[in-house]
C-alpha cells in the first residue's frame, strides 16, 4: 500500500515573517516610484505651463510695443489731442517706476489709477497708446466725421488722421454713417480720399497683487455707455516681476543705444524696449531646495543688468525671460 505525502497546512512564523518582509519592501519600491513619478509630472506641468504663459506674455506685450505711435498713415503726422480726457504720452509709450504711490493715469483729470493700491511695490508700470491695425476711409468737417457703416459707438477714443494731421477723440453723437467730435473741433477739415479713421488702443500693462498671488494685469481705455470709461482684466497668473529698459539713441543714428529705466529715459529718444518677465510656478514644494535665478537688477552695484538674485523663500520654481522690441513709428509728439 502507497502512503501519500501529507499536504502542508500552513507557515511556520519565520516563513511567515519573511514574506512579510519582502512585500513590504516591494510596496515600499512602488510607492516610491509612484511618488517619483507623480513629482516628475507635477514638475514637467508646471514648467510647461510657466513657460507657455512667458510666451504668451512676450508676445502679446511686444505686438501691442511694437504698435506704440502708429496713426494710420504717417507716424510724423502733426497730432492735435481733442479728447480733453486721455492722458498725452508723447511717442505713444510712457513706463512708470512704481513704488507704492505713483499714479499710472490713464484718463486726466479724474484720477484713474489701474490696480490702484495693489500694484506691486518696485514693479514698472508700462503705457502704449496707437491707432489699430485696421481702419475705415473717412471724411470731416470741423466738428462732424462722415464714414459708412463705421461700427463705432459714443464714448470711443478714436483717431482720424491723413499723411499730414492727426486729431485724437472721443466719440459724440453716432447715427449709422456720421460722428460727431465730444470735444472741441477737428484741425481741419478731412478728405475722404486721404484719411483713415481707426479706433484709439490705450493699454496700460501692470503687476497687481491679489491675495498674495502676483498677476499681469492691463486696463485699457474704451467707452464705458454713453461716455468714456477705463476696463480693467487680469491677463496671466504667476508672473512675479515685470521690469521694462528704454533704449534711448543717443547719436540719433541708431548705432549708439543704453538702457535706462523710465525715470532716466527720454521718451523722445527711445527706438527699442527691453522686457524682463519674472514667472514662478503656482504650485509649491516643486524644488528640493529654495531656487535662485538670474534677474534684472539683483546686483546693487550694477544697475539695470541681470545678475544671479538671493534664494527665493519657497520652493516654487522660477524662470526669467526677457526680449528686445524695435519701436517700428515715430512718436506721437501730443
Amino acid at each position: 500500500m502507497i502512503r501519500l505525502k501529507r499536504k502542508q497546512n500552513g507557515l511556520s512564523l519565520i516563513e511567515l515573517m519573511i514574506a512579510l518582509g519582502l512585500s513590504m519592501v516591494l510596496t515600499l519600491g512602488v510607492i516610491q516610484i509612484f511618488m517619483s513619478s507623480k513629482q516628475t509630472s507635477r514638475v514637467q506641468n508646471s514648467l510647461a505651463r510657466l513657460q507657455e504663459n512667458a510666451r504668451f506674455a512676450l508676445d502679446l506685450l511686444a505686438h501691442d510695443v511694437r504698435m506704440a505711435g502708429q496713426l494710420g498713415c504717417n507716424s510724423n503726422a502733426a497730432v492735435v489731442n481733442n479728447s480733453g480726457t486721455l492722458r498725452a504720452i508723447g511717442g505713444g509709450i510712457f513706463g512708470y517706476e512704481y513704488s507704492g504711490g505713483l499714479s499710472v493715469e490713464l484718463l486726466v483729470g479724474n484720477g484713474s489709477n489701474p490696480g490702484a493700491g495693489n500694484i506691486v511695490a518696485n514693479t514698472d508700470s508700462l503705457i502704449v497708446m496707437h491707432a489699430a491695425a485696421t481702419g475705415i476711409s473717412a471724411s470731416s468737417t470741423h466738428n462732424t466725421i462722415t464714414a459708412t457703416s463705421h461700427g463705432f459707438t459714443q464714448g470711443e477714443p478714436l483717431i482720424i488722421s491723413d499723411c499730414d494731421n492727426a486729431d485724437l477723440f472721443v466719440a459724440g453723437a453716432v447715427t449709422d454713417d456720421t460722428i460727431t467730435i465730444g470735444n472741441g473741433i477737428f484741425s481741419k477739415s478731412h478728405d475722404l480720399a486721404k484719411a483713415q479713421l481707426s479706433r484709439l488702443n490705450y493699454n496700460a500693462y501692470y503687476i497687481r497683487s491679489n491675495n498674495g498671488q502676483h498677476n499681469l494685469y492691463r486696463s485699457y481705455v474704451n467707452n464705458s455707455g454713453s461716455s468714456i470709461g477705463i476696463t480693467t482684466e487680469p491677463l496671466l497668473e504667476g508672473i512675479e516681476d515685470f521690469q521694462v529698459l528704454y533704449g534711448e539713441d543717443i547719436n540719433g543714428d541708431g548705432n549708439l543705444i543704453r538702457y535706462v529705466d523710465a525715470i532716466d529715459a527720454d521718451m523722445s529718444k527711445v527706438v527699442s524696449i527691453r522686457i524682463h518677465l519674472l514667472l514662478a510656478t503656482l504650485e509649491d514644494n516643486l524644488a528640493s531646495t529654495n531656487q535662485q535665478y538670474w534677474y534684472l537688477n539683483c546686483d546693487a552695484e550694477a544697475p539695470n543688468t541681470v545678475a544671479l538674485c538671493d534664494a527665493a523663500d519657497d520652493r516654487r520654481l522660477y524662470r526669467s525671460f526677457t526680449t528686445t522690441v524695435q519701436l517700428r513709428n515715430q512718436g506721437i509728439g501730443i
